[in-house]
């Protein structure tokens, strides 16, 4: 008999899982805004964007998430740039007009 203390039986754990790193999003979209918006800084966005998957698959995770990080700048960037040639636009046409 055994006493109340002692184990019947083994009690056995699940191995443990190995950690899986997430693929960070390579931003493609903010690629597709630098090309409509302000093309030539759609060229850097777009080969970051592509590199991000290539990167994370050859197991190097910060180098994807640095081309992640870049395509989403290079496309925000050309939003800023855009923006700040329209509200050039604007004041010279403004100029414009007022000195007529």
């Amino acid at each position: 008999m055994s006493g109340p203390y002692e184990q019947t039986h083994q009690q056995t754990f699940p191995a443990a899982q190995p950690f899986a790193p997430v693929l960070p999003a390579s931003n493609a979209g903010w690629a597709v805004v630098a090309v409509i918006f302000f093309w030539p800084l759609a060229i850097p966005a777009f080969n970051h964007a592509l590199k991000v998957h290539p990167l994370w698959s050859m197991g190097d995770l910060q180098g994807a998430q640095y081309s992640s990080q870049r395509a989403a700048f290079f496309g925000k960037l050309s939003l800023i740039i855009f923006g700040v040639f329209i509200v050039l636009y604007l004041a010279f046409i403004g100029l414009v007009v007022s000195n007529m």
